[in-house]
């Protein structure tokens, strides 16, 4: 800071002070910290002011992506970076600073008019505040700004101040009297303003298209004598030029509203702007719902117009809509926006009056693009799952069953939104609950025609077994795809260096055939969820100790072991890495939740009828253990130790025997994983 500027405490009154500032303390704290905590908010305001000052052009200097300040040891530490905004616009003399600039709160339009005097733009200030903005973000506030006529020379009259936060809201009077600068009394060629603030909060600077995104949300002005610029300040950085949000969207469901004027009692209020369903859900908050607009500066944003539930297209509506509606009205005789400009006032007449005129719009726009949204969101399955290509593998020579999965498939696609569909495991979901419901479907329909006609035949009846043969051998096909996948996930698994016990006891707890590898379809088992819950609390309350028996219901968790039933076995799984030699005290360790699972079925005889006596499954691929003691539980006919590769070997073997009893004609309408398998099936295995 230049030796030139004077610094006065806030409590002094220099006798010939050239500015001062008068305004309650509170206010600033009040008006500039908690209103505007962003750096896009506080930048929208500069622009604003900038606009209001006849500018043309605008340059933001900031480092993009950037933590201006952080907390080292409880302290802010001030990284030294500063943001700049320059504009071209009339500037400011000193008489016109303590007037207006410095003059917090002062209505803008009522002592120099609606509109601005050379260009006749529509004023976006009012209230007087924004310029306390920067101190949502910053400490000090440092302005160059040259305004007022020319002299001969064709020079301006630089004004130059530098505001101070701590000063501002420090011990004295309402009097403020801020820093003058080096430059203050010189001359500049043009007219303009520059505003840099320094000392900043812990506050960050988004990425360019981000903070691009937030900015151009913030303002409908587009005029060819405006234009706004950011440009990253820290070395080799871009420049956005500031342009309209860009929002893709869906073909066929955009809303002119231009000629669908507000209705009021004393006349309609005329509104331009649009409305539509965007191509993709939202970036980020800027680009969400209906932004409002008045006088080019955004008044209000909102995804529904607060519509209660209850019509066509609601559930993705919020995630869609976009849209740009101006309506100056809402800041014109009748201030209708909310001091901090985040929303308007919803509970006045006009407020009302646009609302209900919103909430028609909502459900117009909802049901017309309900249609289209729908239409797109199947075609993109389509493309991405690659249907019709696996459907033809599948079911060659059955187009019924074809068309019967491809409806079912549609009807679960038109519950979806587009970007779950983009989700490959919940695609591949759909698929598979498709091509297991579909064929059934086809039965249920042939069995419904049959019983409607009185014709039916001896040979009608043979081809509807016939089709439930086929549904069934369908449905055990995916059931197929799925244990074969899960075989070759546990096969890579054991084989990989860097797998850890939390992914195979997940594994195993979502298939625990794989330590019974019986062929048989497994729901969700809601008694072995009670005795889980039921066991985790004794065990706590006996050993003072909290366990976890799921890695599915505690993924933040390593579970102790994992517990599985089947066949009304309850069972403990103890499992070591690959490669992992189990030691004397974890075969100690684990061998003693057996004898707890024992004592506890004994002390709960309402959950031991549902289960026969527990026991211990250990899978390791070693053992090292030193004394005898350690030994003895794998004497116990309740405990059994496998190798992973011996795991994977029995659950194979099972799987093949299975597939060796699907006939070929069968393999023919099975999904292509199964088609594979019974063709070489070696070829499911990982390399």
């Amino acid at each position: 800071m230049s030796d030139a500027e004077q610094r006065p405490t806030a409590a002094s009154r220099p006798a010939a002070a050239k500015y001062r500032m008068r305004i309650s303390r509170l206010t600033i704290d009040q008006l500039g910290i908690r209103l505007y905590d962003r750096v896009a908010a506080v930048l929208a305001e500069l622009i604003a002011n900038a606009y209001d000052a006849e500018a043309e052009n605008v340059t933001i200097s900031l480092p993009f992506e950037t933590l201006l300040a952080s907390v080292q040891a409880g302290e802010l530490l001030d990284h030294g970076y500063e943001i700049r905004i320059e504009d071209n616009g009339v500037g400011m003399t000193s008489d016109e600073v303590n007037a207006h600039y410095l003059e917090v709160g002062a209505n803008r339009r009522a002592t120099r008019g609606e509109r601005t005097q050379a260009k006749g733009r529509l004023v976006m200030g009012r209230k007087g505040i924004g310029k306390l903005a920067p101190f949502g973000i910053c400490r000090e506030v440092e302005v160059i700004t040259a305004g007022g006529p020319a002299d001969d020379a064709g020079s301006h009259a630089i004004s130059h101040l530098i505001l101070r936060y701590d000063e501002i809201v420090g011990p004295g009077d309402d009097d403020y009297f801020p820093s003058v600068g080096s430059s203050d009394g010189l001359r500049a060629e043009r007219t303009g303003t520059t505003i840099i603030l320094r000392r900043f909060g812990r506050k960050r600077v988004p990425d360019g298209e981000s903070l691009h995104r937030q900015l151009a949300a913030r303002f409908g002005v587009r005029q060819p004598d405006w234009s706004v610029r950011l440009v990253d300040s820290r070395p080799d950085g871009a420049t956005v030029a500031l342009g309209d949000l860009a929002i893709a969207e869906l073909a066929d469901t955009r809303l002119d509203v231009a000629g669908r004027p507000v209705p009021f009692e004393t006349g309609d209020l005329p509104v331009s702007g649009w409305v539509a369903y965007a191509a993709d859900p939202y970036k980020d908050e800027a680009m969400a719902g209906v932004r409002i607009f008045a006088r080019g500066k955004l008044v209000a944003q909102t995804r529904d117009f607060d519509i209660p539930a209850g019509f066509t297209g609601e559930f993705k509506l919020r995630s869609y809509i976009v849209g740009e509606i101006n309506a100056d009205w809402l800041d014109d005789t009748e201030d209708l926006v909310r001091s901090d400009r985040q929303d308007i006032i919803w509970n006045s007449d006009k407020g009302e009056a646009l609302r209900a005129w919103g909430r028609r719009l909502i459900r117009e726009i909802a049901a017309r693009a309900e249609t289209s949204v729908r239409a797109q969101t199947w075609e993109e399955f389509v493309g991405l799952e690659r249907l019709e290509e696996r459907l033809e593998l599948a079911a060659p020579t059955d187009r019924e069953m074809r068309d019967s999965i491809r409806l079912v498939a549609r009807l679960l696609v038109s519950r979806a939104d587009r970007e779950s569909i983009r989700d490959a495991d919940y695609r591949g979901r759909l698929f598979d609950l498709a091509f297991a419901v579909g064929p059934h479907r086809t039965l249920v329909d042939a069995l419904a025609e049959a019983a409607a006609d009185a014709t039916t035949t001896l040979a009608m009846v043979v081809e509807l077994f016939r089709r439930a043969s086929v549904a069934e051998i369908y449905s055990l096909g995916q059931v197929a795809r799925e244990r074969v996948d899960t075989v070759a996930k546990l096969a890579v698994l054991i084989r990989t260096e860097e797998t850890q016990e939390r992914q195979l006891q997940l594994l195993i707890e979502r298939a625990p055939w794989l330590i019974h590898p019986e062929w048989t379809p497994l729901a969700k088992n809601e008694r072995l969820e009670r005795a889980r819950a039921a066991f985790e609390s004794w065990y706590e309350r006996v050993h003072g100790v909290a366990i976890t028996t799921s890695a599915i219901q505690h993924p933040e968790m390593r579970p102790d072991f994992i517990m599985i039933s089947d066949r009304g076995l309850l069972e403990i799984v103890e499992i070591k890495r690959p490669g992992h030699d189990l030691a004397d005290e974890e075969m100690g360790r684990a061998y003693q939740y057996l004898e707890d699972m024992r004592t506890f079925l004994a002390e709960n005889t309402e959950i031991a009828e549902e289960f026969r006596l527990p026991t211990l499954t250990i899978v390791c691929d070693g053992l090292r253990l030193r004394s005898g003691l350690a030994n003895a539980p794998l004497n116990d006919r309740a405990v059994s130790r496998r190798t992973w590769e011996e795991l994977l070997s029995a659950t194979r073997r099972s799987h093949q025997d299975f597939l060796d009893q699907i006939p070929d004609k069968a393999l023919l309408n099975a999904p292509a994983t199964v088609r594979l398998l019974g063709e070489g099936r070696e070829r499911a295995e990982p390399a």
